[in-house]
């Protein structure tokens, strides 16, 4: 696969799991006014986060089909667990991450979300001991949650109210999303990249086709303009980020990979500012450096080593 050719000059060969997941932010954060604009103008919500999907895993099927076949082979016993990552933690994450958009915010359905991180650490570090909980990461979490939830609200915390559904899916998304971290490092343990994404996508549009049949999703009328577009969203929003994103979870602790995640926001915000207009107000700015702020945290133990 042409991402495991991807060469890192030497200078930054000792931050590669922080390169390889902040790559991927900058795509999904750049991904979001993008999506916003989509359904806004013309395709359903469903529709964007079925396709990404599907898509995504259509191209990496024809090419690990032509030449990488091993991508394919697992344990008969992984079914499960692979089943899990791309149904729940990616399908079901993308789900209720938009149920919630639609019926709330998107600046509250961000906010819950990434409370992620702090399952992450209690789960890796407390509960499981998987991890050990080290000061900076326990700082860099108090710094990267207080920082997105300055980033998304503009220090307006009034509007963060949940009502009918949405009292589900807003923790159910965040939930969801803790589980693909954590359960993408597993997997990664035992298995290359690239078999741990086909799986996970593939599962994913599996559960997509049980929300959405296919026989009213290849009918749906879209013409092959449509389709490129959708298919170059997918690129861009699913299949390269999430490459990025396990290529550089596989060098780190899930804890720090879901404490980098939170720059998210803040590329987003910073995106539609200088794309949309959108105006920027002092404790979103406060909350940026507090985000960026965690992220030189967590490295700094590996700057002490140099």
């Amino acid at each position: 696969m042409i991402l495991n050719r991807i060469k890192i000059s030497a200078s930054l060969s000792k931050y590669a799991g922080t390169f390889y997941i902040l790559s991927a932010v900058l795509f999904w954060g750049s991904s979001a006014p993008i999506a916003k604009h989509l359904i806004t103008h013309k395709y359903s919500t469903l529709t964007i986060v079925q396709t990404r999907a599907l898509l995504s895993f259509c191209f990496l099927s024809v090419w690990f089909l032509l030449f990488q076949r091993r991508s394919f082979r697992i344990d008969i016993k992984d079914i499960f667990p692979f089943s899990l990552l791309g149904c729940v933690g990616l399908a079901l994450t993308n789900y209720t991450y938009y149920f919630t958009v639609v019926n709330l915010s998107v600046a509250v359905a961000i906010l819950i979300q990434y409370t992620a991180p702090i399952l992450v650490v209690v789960y890796s570090g407390v509960l499981k001991k998987e991890e050990p909980l080290l000061p900076s990461t326990l700082i860099s979490l108090v710094l990267a949650c207080v920082g997105c939830a300055l980033a998304v609200t503009n220090a307006s915390f009034k509007s963060i109210q949940l009502h009918g559904l949405t009292w589900i899916t807003g923790p159910l998304s965040a939930f969801a999303y803790a589980f693909q971290i954590i359960a993408t490092k597993r997997l990664l343990k035992k298995y290359s990249l690239n078999t741990v994404l086909i799986y996970m996508l593939g599962f994913a549009s599996v559960f997509w086709f049980c929300v959405n049949p296919p026989w009213d999703f290849f009918n749906s009328g879209y013409s092959g303009n449509d389709w490129i577009i959708l298919a170059l969203f997918a690129c861009v929003s699913v299949l390269i980020p999430q490459a990025l994103f396990a290529k550089g979870l596989s060098s780190m602790s899930a804890s720090n990979a879901g404490i980098l995640t939170t720059f998210e926001p803040v590329v987003a915000i910073g995106i539609a500012f200088l794309i949309l207009g959108e105006t920027i107000g002092i404790p979103q700015v406060f909350g940026g450096i507090l985000v960026i702020g965690a992220i030189v945290l967590i490295n700094l133990p590996q700057l002490e080593k140099k």
